[in-house]
């Protein structure tokens, strides 16, 4: 008791003094084999052109001085993360308090919010989602932002396009509140094979999204969304322990109904992705709905069972895809 007391007595101070200093600082801001599904994977319409970044999005950047509470809540936790996926559409509809009451302490929001928002309204949004111990990741689609996008061109990385989706990552890192980015179909569809650079390419994007957003913020967590199969950097030219290399996070998109599998195969999967993970945490993606073909939702009790059994085989979170089919899960029954 006497350890927990002094711990937050330290706290208390070292986040009094952060206040002083933000304050007394020029702190302005400015203004997936069939999980990939045309209904609901790629929910948030992208729009058909990509936009100047620089009519996109103001010059100025700022990153947060403010002491990181979240560390605190992880050690309380044992450094478990709840969360989900949130669509642009759905920004307004989430309901933080009711997420907090849950456990939830993690966002992927989705990166079309900025277009769709405006920045204004998402940096308020993230503000509150922090209020109330809840990161905010910026979750980027990568190699299909409406249509499939190859990594390479020519044969070789095509690095016109590498260079402006981490300009646009290095843009989100900049940002007060931004706690992480999260990679999002960093693959190929489904026919990496028939491209012997392919995987080459996907993992040397990785590697440079991942050095560049460090820079700009070291203390972000970079995550990127997985295949959950061994034959992943056949297919999808992901190669999972060399990613596992550069990003904190590897997400394993572990949607069984996809896969008609069961509990069984949510457990025997996520212990084959941590020992295969490097030195990457695994935060274990959950369906939460019966299939792309069938978007009736899961019982809760389901994914309570799917959570516990990701957590039970080495993973350290477990993300939901997506907000707005079931967002009940109380997660503070999950050991």
């Amino acid at each position: 008791m006497l350890i927990v007391l002094l711990t937050l007595s330290f706290v208390f101070s070292v986040a009094v003094v952060s206040a002083i200093d933000a304050d007394s600082s020029d702190n302005q801001i400015v203004p997936e084999n069939m999980s990939v599904n045309n209904n609901i994977y790629n929910i948030n319409h992208p729009p058909e052109n990509h936009h100047e970044l620089n009519d996109l999005y103001p010059n100025k950047k700022s990153v947060s001085k403010d002491f990181d509470f979240f560390g605190l809540f992880d050690f309380f936790n044992g450094g478990k993360k709840y969360g989900y996926w949130v669509c642009s559409e759905d920004m307004d509809k989430v309901d933080f308090d009711k997420l907090s009451k849950n456990g939830v302490n993690i966002i992927f929001l989705n990166s079309y919010a900025f277009t769709d928002h405006g920045q204004r309204d998402v940096l308020e949004w993230i503000k509150q989602a922090n209020e109330h111990g809840i990161e905010v990741h910026i979750w980027m689609q990568i190699f299909n932002t409406g249509n499939w996008i190859s990594p390479v061109k020519n044969g070789t990385p095509d690095n016109a396009y590498f260079n402006y989706k981490i300009e646009e990552a290095k843009y989100y890192a900049g940002l007060e509140g931004v706690s992480g980015l999260q990679m999002d179909y960093i693959r190929y569809e489904g026919n990496a094979y028939k491209d012997p650079n392919g995987t080459a390419a996907v993992t040397e994007f990785v590697k440079n999204f991942t050095k560049s957003v460090k820079e700009v913020n070291p203390s972000l967590t970079v995550s990127a969304t997985v295949m959950p199969e061994e034959n992943a950097t056949y297919y999808y030219g992901q190669d999972i322990p060399k990613m596992g290399e550069y990003v904190d996070v590897i997400v394993p998109m572990m949607y069984k109904g996809n896969y008609a599998a069961d509990s069984n195969w949510v457990k025997n999967t996520t212990e084959w992705i941590v020992k295969n993970s490097g030195n990457a945490k695994v935060w274990v993606g959950l369906q939460t709905y019966q299939s792309d073909f069938n978007v009736t939702k899961l019982p809760t009790e389901d994914l309570l069972k799917d959570s516990q059994l990701s957590f039970d085989n080495g993973a350290q979170g477990v993300i939901y895809f997506k907000w707005g089919i079931n967002e009940d899960i109380d997660n503070t029954k999950i050991n």
